[in-house]
């Protein structure tokens, strides 16, 4: 049972799980890892795509949230990940991510109504409207990269990894603990234009 004054830790998603895409994911992680790289990998059931980190909100802020996130209106569409890339930099990043090609102006735009949303709640740290890079984080590293998975993701500089559909996004819950963090849906959004 919830608290009344309990924060929440909260993001808005689009997740990403179409089977192909997750297991050449899972495959990369693998490699990766068998390369030496000293890494946090996502885990599957975590892939997603964050259209907006909104950070620790209160219960009551949390509703009126949901609630106003269900006046979105956009119609589905399909991206397609392609390369891979790193921040700060590639050659030394600190996150490892998939890029979004096909599709990337559709994410772009729905995390404008998003952001829109959420900044007329006042919720979390506004957040100006070009700052968004759509892509899909698959490690956090523990130290600099190895040369074989320097040899790995150069390899994977323009690898076309998949297309997943995109006909919803979701209110989370982040619960961060020792082994990962755990997201709890707080509401499915259909995409749909009427």
């Amino acid at each position: 049972m919830r608290r009344t004054g309990e924060l929440l830790r909260v993001f808005v998603a689009v997740k990403v799980d179409n089977p192909l895409v997750v297991g050449r994911v899972s495959q990369i992680q693998q490699d990766l890892g068998r390369a030496g790289l000293r890494a946090k990998f996502v885990e599957p059931e975590n892939l997603h795509i964050t259209l907006r980190f909104i950070g620790e909100v209160p219960q009551a802020g949390v509703e009126l949230l949901r609630q106003k996130l269900a006046g979105i209106r956009y119609k589905p569409f399909t991206m397609l990940l392609k390369g891979v890339g790193g921040f700060p930099t590639m050659s030394s990043p600190r996150v490892l991510w998939l890029g979004v090609e096909k599709g990337a102006l559709q994410l772009e735009e729905l995390a404008r109504a998003v952001n829109r949303v959420v900044n007329s709640l006042k919720l979390g740290k506004e957040e100006p409207e070009e700052r968004f890079t759509p892509h899909l984080t698959i490690a956090r590293l523990k130290g600099p990269l190895t040369p074989e998975a320097r040899k790995i993701l150069a390899g994977l500089s323009e690898a076309v990894l998949g297309e997943q559909p995109v006909d919803c996004f979701y209110l989370l819950r982040s619960t961060l603990t020792p082994s990962g963090p755990i997201y709890t849906t707080i509401e499915k959004y259909a995409l749909t234009e009427s």
